[in-house]
This record gives C-alpha cells, sequence and structure tokens, in this order.
C-alpha cells in the first residue's frame, strides 16, 4: 500500500503564504498597524466575515479570495487560471477621487498589492503569470450592493486582482522581507 497524496487546498495555501505579509496601517493618518487578513468566499460569506469581525478585531487591511473560482488539479500542482482577489480598506465615503488616491491607494492599498505580489512572486511553491490585471473601487460597497444582500455598512476603497497561478505540492519556505 502506496501513500496516498492528499488534494492541495487553494485556501489553505495561499493563507500560509500572506501569512508572511508585514504588519501594516490600514488607515494613512493612523500609527497603528496590523496583520493583514485573509478571508474566502462569495459576497454572502464575506458579508456575514464582515459582521462578525466588526465586533473584535479589525479585519483591515483585508485580502479576500472571490468564489467562485475554477481549480485543476494533476498529480503535483494545483492551477487557478482566474483567481480573484480583492485587497480592502475601509475609507470615508465624502472623499474626492483624488484625495482617495492620495491617501488610501497610495499609502495603503498599492503598499499591500505590493507586498502581496511580493510574496506571490518569492513562495517557493507557486507560479504565476507575469501579468496582473488591477481594478480600483473607490467606495466598493456600491459596487457590491445588487440588491438581496448589500454590504453597504461597508465602505471601501478595494483594488480588484485577476491573475493565473499554479502551487506546487512542496513545503512552502519562508518568504522575506
Amino acid at each position: 500500500m502506496g501513500i496516498v497524496k492528499k488534494i492541495i487546498v487553494f485556501e489553505d495555501e495561499l493563507e500560509e503564504i500572506f501569512s508572511y505579509l508585514p504588519r501594516m496601517k490600514y488607515q494613512a493618518t493612523s500609527d497603528l498597524d496590523y496583520k493583514v487578513v485573509f478571508g474566502a468566499g462569495d459576497k454572502k460569506a464575506l458579508n456575514v466575515f464582515l459582521k462578525t469581525k466588526n465586533k473584535g478585531d479589525s479585519p483591515y487591511p483585508l485580502i479576500w479570495l472571490l468564489y467562485p473560482y475554477e481549480e485543476t488539479h494533476n498529480r503535483t500542482n494545483l492551477s487557478v487560471d482566474k483567481v480573484t482577489l480583492i485587497l480592502a480598506v475601509p475609507t470615508n465615503e465624502s472623499m474626492q477621487n483624488k484625495e482617495r488616491l492620495n491617501e488610501t491607494y497610495k499609502k495603503v492599498l498599492f503598499p499591500l498589492y505590493d507586498n502581496m505580489r511580493h510574496c506571490l512572486e518569492n513562495a517557493n511553491i507557486v507560479n504565476i503569470a507575469k501579468e496582473f490585471k488591477v481594478i480600483k473601487y473607490p467606495n466598493y460597497s456600491d459596487e457590491q450592493s445588487s440588491g438581496d444582500e448589500s454590504a453597504g455598512t461597508f465602505i471601501w476603497d478595494a483594488l480588484k486582482v485577476n491573475f493565473q497561478i499554479t502551487i506546487r505540492d512542496t513545503c512552502l519556505k519562508p518568504i522575506m522581507f
């Protein structure tokens, strides 16, 4: 009897990779820094996550793996052709776009994106496409509210990031910053 290979769990692998992200401020005006939070699910799961997190520790800065997505498994790796990650921080909805760009995007979201990409590019278990598609979403909750269950109480500035990834079935080595 041989050893049975276990499925690679994409969410677990991303969580382990992102555990190496440095602590960050989630508001440009704050002196406090926080551990980056990783989660996964569809928009309803995201709302539930935010409602439960709102009562305790800060859920920001947040990296959220958006469901659904399709995985391709073979003997030694897992591939996802279209990963969608949402990078989000709370915002003030009254900010103008220029102020939002300078305060939220340049000081918080772009550094978070750079750090996330550094982790993915330097993780020994990962092959990623060189192309990342990035969409800016000021006031992201407006984009999300599609009737049934709105995230309207959570007003974000966000980046939506799409890319291709392959994760090998090996042990992750530490990622240095």
